[in-house]
Formats: structure tokens, sequence, C-alpha cells
């Protein structure tokens, strides 16, 4: 069976002669673009914000055409470079809205909780959209400033042992491919009923759109780094409206672990308390560095609640004064940066005091605002994520007590943030971090200006890679990998998704991360 899809041609011949005038026509006032933190910055030959389908089918077939380079970035907050290129990159701005689903497309038109939109909508957005139809993400990371494109694109996720990666909550995507062509990529047995699909967007009856139900196809497509086309629209499943009531409490390494306890519990699935409910989400915050023979650990637990709860705001979260405290810090970082270089022992009692500042037996909120943890985003920070097998965890939060004492008391770089540690169900997305696997996350935060953070994040991915088979985040990495070759070992279906990728991009969606790793179609 042929696999490939020709690369179509949409009329493209007529306008490429006008390329270089009707992008010029869309470019940004200035043809530069930065991440959040810092780390990527390029002068992207034509940099724009498509409006519309129509616009993205005819951006992309020019580029098609011309022989350049399309990527799509999203808000800006992958720390690496996964979404850029120097030819022709888009921005999401304006692909930010809700869309009407077409119910009489659909398997079962009765579906209730079931929600469409464009793109480039930030997950703040979303979530107050669907706040509105009675809807609700099923889980989330810690911040909502992304948006659901690249969330999805990158396997980006929440924590909690019974839910993936946000990608999984994906239904059904629509991506313009090489040429300016539409699909509609779906698992096999899809939310679409083919018999009655029209062929053409709904928003839009003249842009013809081919439905592909395949399992392989979907799940190279729903987590593939920006690399096999650009994103209009995802459909999405979600919750029925929820609250989540949150507590947070201290405890020690030595209980957390202890044979039989709260750590082996949850590590085996189980629930983690008998005598009553079990939280859904439970995520850990800790300090690398013992005191008295022991590391605190602070445990956050999230209870659903699909009755409302108290909307409390995020000032009454964590003891008293805590957000003013994180204020502080995220307003006059470059004071606390300059004190940490120059005392970087500080750093030590500094995490435990974090710790105790977010103690709380009761905060509660609707779904999405605890999900999100505060103010402490804005904090001048970068970080790096690796995902590992969820049986590695005692010996992984172990290996950074070690590799943090060795780096503290050889170079004097210090933490600057409690380490995190989430857990995620696996997934089926052929490079999601969770593919095959249930998966525990360590992330790692440094502020930005502290000496040495770049050594010793780096060391931290290179160590879990090299002896627990850890997958770095596609947005949170320092770049780590290089080539393919760790690739292969790190994903068992890595051959298969390289397959789909080279379906659906003849080189029109390399990038500088397919540089990188070796795979780019047409090498530059």
């Amino acid at each position: 069976m042929n696999n490939q899809i020709p690369r179509p041609v949409l009329m493209v011949s007529k306008i490429a002669k006008f390329c270089l005038p009707v992008f010029a026509s869309c470019m940004l006032s200035a043809c530069l673009w930065e991440n959040v933190a810092r780390t990527e910055t390029v002068e992207p030959e034509y940099l724009t914000q498509p409006v519309s389908a129509d616009e993205l089918v005819e951006f992309i077939g020019m580029a098609t055409e011309n022989n350049k380079r399309v990527r799509m970035t999203g808000s800006g907050h992958s720390h690496s470079d996964v979404a850029i290129t120097q030819e022709v990159l888009f921005t999401p701005e304006k692909l930010n809205k809700p869309l009407t689903l077409d119910r009489s497309r659909l398997r079962n038109p009765d579906d209730v909780y079931i929600a469409r939109t464009q793109s480039g909508i930030t997950i703040e957005d979303l979530n107050n959209y669907l706040d509105t139809q009675g809807m609700a993400l099923f889980n989330m990371g810690g911040y909502d400033g992304q948006t659901i494109a690249g969330v999805m694109m990158t396997a980006t996720h929440g924590s909690g042992r019974d839910y993936g990666p946000i990608a999984d909550q994906v239904l059904s995507m629509q991506v313009v491919g090489e040429g300016g062509v539409m699909y509609q990529i779906e698992p096999a047995d899809g939310i679409t009923d083919p018999a009655v699909f029209p062929g053409t967007l709904e928003e839009n009856s003249e842009i013809p759109v081919q439905l592909i139900q395949e399992d392989d196809a979907f799940n190279a497509m729903r987590v593939s780094i920006g690399s096999m086309g650009v994103v209009y629209s995802v459909t999405l499943r979600t919750d029925k409206k929820f609250w989540l009531r949150e507590v947070r409490t201290r405890t020690s390494w030595s209980e957390l672990k202890a044979p039989g306890g709260y750590l082996e519990k949850l590590l085996n699935n189980e629930p983690v308390y008998s005598d009553r409910p079990s939280p859904e989400h439970i995520e850990f915050q800790y300090t690398p560095y013992a005191q008295d023979g022991d590391h605190s650990f602070l445990i956050t637990e999230r209870y659903r609640s699909y009755e409302p709860l108290p909307e409390q705001p995020q000032s009454q979260r964590g003891t008293p004064g805590t957000e003013f405290v994180s204020g502080l810090i995220t307003l006059f970082e470059m004071p606390l940066v300059q004190i940490l270089n120059k005392f970087p022992g500080l750093a030590k009692p500094i995490l435990e005091q974090s710790l105790i500042s977010q103690e709380d037996d009761n905060f509660t909120n609707v779904s999405y605002d605890v999900f999100d943890i505060g103010i402490v985003n804005y904090t001048d920070a970068i970080a790096i994520e690796v995902a590992l097998d969820v049986e590695d965890t005692i010996a992984a939060v172990e290996r950074t007590f070690s590799l943090a004492e060795q780096l503290f008391n050889e170079n004097k770089i210090p933490h600057t943030g409690p380490i995190s540690i989430r857990f995620v169900k696996q997934s089926d997305a052929m490079i999601a971090m969770q593919q095959g696997r249930d998966t525990m996350f360590i992330e790692i935060i440094m502020l930005q200006g502290v000496t040495g953070i770049r050594d010793l994040m780096l060391t931290y991915e290179q160590t879990f890679m090299e002896e627990f088979g850890a997958r770095p985040h596609w947005g949170l990495d320092l770049k780590v990998l290089q080539g393919s070759e760790w690739l292969e070992t790190l994903y068992p279906r890595w051959d298969d998704w390289l397959v789909q990728y080279r379906r659906f991009n003849h080189g029109t969606f390399d990038g500088k991360v397919t540089d990188r790793l070796g795979i780019s179609v047409v090498p530059r």
C-alpha cells in the first residue's frame, strides 16, 4: 500500500509569482520572534498571523510552491526550538475562537460533551468558553497561557494517574498540509460518520477537507511537534463542569516512601487512603537538600466535585501572605538572583520556606482556577522536564538528591525552586513522552540569571536519559537530543511515527527541531 499523499497544487501556480507581496502585506511590523523565556530568537523571512482557514490554506499553498518551510508557534512558552523556522513563521493570535460543531456529521449527534475550537485559542480562553457551556477540560497543567495546539503538539499534561496528556482529550483535528490541502484526522472509530461527511469545511464550504480515519495517522499527528502540518481546529472530549478542593500537606521523604505507605499505594495505582476518599490528582514538590538527614516534601491533593464548591480567591491559597510573597518574588526576582549568586547557600532555607508557605488544608474553586498555580507563573524562570517510567520514581527522586549535592558542592550551583513531580497515564500518541508507559515527570525550575543554571539542567537531562531512559519534554528541554539515535531508543514507535511524518511532510514542515534531530526531509 502506498502511504504517500500526493503534493497537490491547488491553483498555487496562478499566485506563486505574487507570493512575496502577499506575504509582505500580512507581515508583522518587525520580523523578529522570541519566546517568553528568551531561550530562542528567530528572524524569519516572513512572520504573519493568519486570520482564517482560507488564509492558512493559501499561505501554506504558496509556501509549498516556493519551497519555503512553514511552522506555527503557540504562545511562545516552549523553551526549546520545537516551533520555529527562519522562513515562514505563523503566530496563532487570530485563530483563537470557539467554533460551531456540525453535529449532523457525527456518528452520535447527541454526544453532549464535545467542543470544537480554533487551534490558537489559549487554555485560559478555552476554559472560559467551556465554562459557559457547562463543560471543562478533564485535566490541565499549572499554567493557562499556552494555546490548545501548543499543548497538544508537545504532549503537555497535568497530574493524575488516571489522566493522560491534554492530547488524549483530542477527538479530531483539522490540519493544513502540503500544498494547502486540509485534512481531518481521526482514529479509525472516529466521531465523524464518513457516510454523511460532506468533504468541506464547516465555516467555508469552498475549502475541501479530506477525512482520514486511521489510528496510526491520528496517533502520529496529535503529538507531532508541529512537523506534519499546521493545525486549524481541534475537537475535544470534555468533562462536565466541576470544582476542585485542594489540600497541601508537608511530609518527609522517609515517611512518604515507607513500605506500604502513601507513595507505594500511589505507584501501584491504589487508593492512598482506606478510610476516606482518595484524591484524583496528586503531585509533589520537594527540596533536594537534606535537613537533619531527611528531605521535606509537599503533597498536593485535589478532589473533584460536580457539586459547586466555594470559589475562593487566590489570596486565600496557602498560608497567609503566600500570594504577597509570590508577588514580591515575581516582581523583584533580580535582587533575589543577585543574592543567590553571592550567597548560594541561602537557596536551601528558601526552598524549605517555599514549601511551608504553600501548606493549606482547604482551597476550593472551579477546576481550572485550581489547576492554574497562579502568580508564580510570571516569575522570570526557565524549566526542564523529563518523563520516566513510573516504576523508577523512588530511584529517580533519590538520584536528584545526589545530583543536587554534587552540583552544589563542586560548583556552588543551587536549586532556586522546589523540584516538582507529576504522574500521568500512558498515551497511544507515538512520540508523546507518556507513550506506552504510565509516567512520572520531574520538573526543575530555575530563576533566570542564576550562575550555572544551564549546566545544572543539562546535567539532569543527560543523566536521566542515560540512567533511566527518560524522555525530555518536547517544549521544556535544552535541545539535549541531537540526531535520531536516542529517539529510536526512547520511543518504541519512533519508526512508525517517521512513516507518518514522511507521509504528510515533504519538506514544507521541516524546521529547526527536525534539523537538530536529523530527520528533515529537505535539509538546509
